[in-house]
């Protein structure tokens, strides 16, 4: 895998410390009530805050519908449903529903946000399809808890009279689910359910997560977390607004950030894409140097060894390319080509960490598969695979150019850097030129 831990743990800090965040202020809050009798503008904010995770999830939401994404829009109607069902629960203080509710809800919440995380981009009308069977869902549960706690309403009574069989199998049922909820764990506010079940999908959450490196997966995570910290708090007044405060921000950073990936990273390195450089090359001023790389026989090795061991080929040049010294800036091109830019350096004192790196690139043997094997049966693949299996060496031809005389502009220093690079081709590949002065 070709990503180093700063890139795998980088997604993880905003969010880590919002909820670190939101802990700090639900310790402070009673001191922090205490003020607003003296703050104005504090009594202002507190009294406004319930409304800001709606408002959170709403401006998600949106920018979920902008880029069609379904599962982003479904979780965030189930948090919001999720925290409208809380706060009005924990209004009733005395009542039965104030005690099993959040319990209900600490096990059904972290389920619909794994399911839902799952969806891609589907038609408006999934949207509504999908919202539809939310809602039925939480008015079953909503029925079913009428069914035990109000027994005399009439509702209840009409539904006795005309389905008895039915109310009273449902009945039994209701009570026996209440005999699980009612099951405490160690966290004095979960049940043991819904414990595991977090458990459970926390760890399915961040195996998924180190394996697609999707700030996006990051997110659910972390909203998955908060939720968690919200309904296992002691004191649920201040801790549902701030942790479903701090779920609506996660997922409107982490949208933000995901689309900024899909404008300006290549998908398939992981390196900044050809209009990251673009917005790059116009803030350079001067005293730079910018080099371009080639993979050497790249079309060859595609043609002999297929576009998927290509692909890899292309991750692990790129992996070594990102950890390349000088406070390099690097990035793909295009195609088997990459670029990387030394702001404050001429070209000799950017060829040592160049040259490092083809060094680097050199020695690191890639193992390809023969393609024998893709015609192969699979009874003979487990007796073949050693003989299969190739090491390859991947090499590159490197040009650098600095900025000075007629090379004023970025793109000449590019253009220049291009035709050092093919000087490079020529004179035998696997090598570094810099232009002469």
């Amino acid at each position: 895998m070709y990503y180093t831990a700063k890139k795998l743990f980088a997604p993880l800090i905003i969010p880590s410390l919002l909820i670190l965040l939101s802990m700090i202020i639900g310790w402070q809050w009673d001191r922090m009530l205490l003020q607003a009798s003296y703050d104005n503008e504090l009594t202002a904010f507190i009294v406004i805050f319930p409304l800001v995770p709606y408002l959170l999830f709403v401006i998600v939401a949106i920018l979920a519908a902008r880029s069609n994404n379904l599962g982003l829009i479904l979780i965030t109607f189930i948090l919001s449903l999720g925290y409208f069902i809380l706060t009005h629960s924990s209004d009733n203080a005395g009542a039965d529903s104030s005690y099993i509710i959040p319990r209900i809800i600490s096990f059904l919440l972290p389920i619909n946000i794994f399911i839902f995380s799952f969806i891609g981009k589907k038609k408006l009308r999934t949207v509504i399809i999908y919202s539809v069977i939310i809602l039925l869902e939480f008015g079953i549960i909503r029925f079913l808890y009428n069914l035990i706690e109000f027994p005399e309403s009439e509702m209840v009574v009409q539904f006795h009279a005309e389905f008895p069989k039915l109310a009273t199998a449902l009945l039994g049922f209701t009570q026996y689910m209440y005999g699980i909820f009612f099951k405490t764990s160690f966290i004095e506010n979960i049940p043991t359910i819904s414990l595991f079940t977090i458990l459970i999908i926390i760890i399915f959450m961040i195996l998924r997560f180190v394996n697609s490196r999707d700030v996006r997966n990051g997110g659910y995570l972390f909203v998955t977390i908060s939720v968690f910290l919200a309904v296992c708090s002691r004191v649920p007044a201040p801790a549902f607004m701030l942790f479903f405060t701090t779920s609506g921000l996660i997922l409107l950073i982490t949208t933000i950030e995901a689309s900024f990936s899909m404008a300006y990273i290549d998908e398939l390195t992981g390196l900044h894409g050809r209009r990251s450089l673009n917005e790059t090359l116009s803030s350079l001023s001067k005293n730079y140097s910018i080099a371009m790389l080639d993979i050497d026989h790249f079309k060859k090795f595609n043609d002999k060894y297929g576009h998927k061991t290509g692909d890899q080929v292309l991750k692990m040049v790129a992996s070594k390319l990102s950890e390349v010294n000088g406070n390099a800036k690097t990035f793909r091109y295009g195609g088997e080509e990459f670029t990387a830019i030394f702001s404050g350096k001429t070209s000799r004192e950017s060829e040592p960490y160049m040259e490092e790196y083809r060094k680097k690139l050199e020695a690191t043997e890639f193992n390809v598969r023969s393609p024998i094997r893709r015609t192969s049966t699979a009874k003979n693949r487990g007796k073949q695979a050693s003989k299969n299996r190739k090491i390859v060496t991947i090499t590159v031809s490197i040009g650098i150019a600095e900025y000075g005389g007629n090379q004023t502009k970025p793109e000449k220093v590019l253009k220049a850097a291009d035709k050092i690079l093919y000087k490079a081709k020529r004179l035998g590949r696997n090598r570094v030129e810099i232009q002469k002065k």
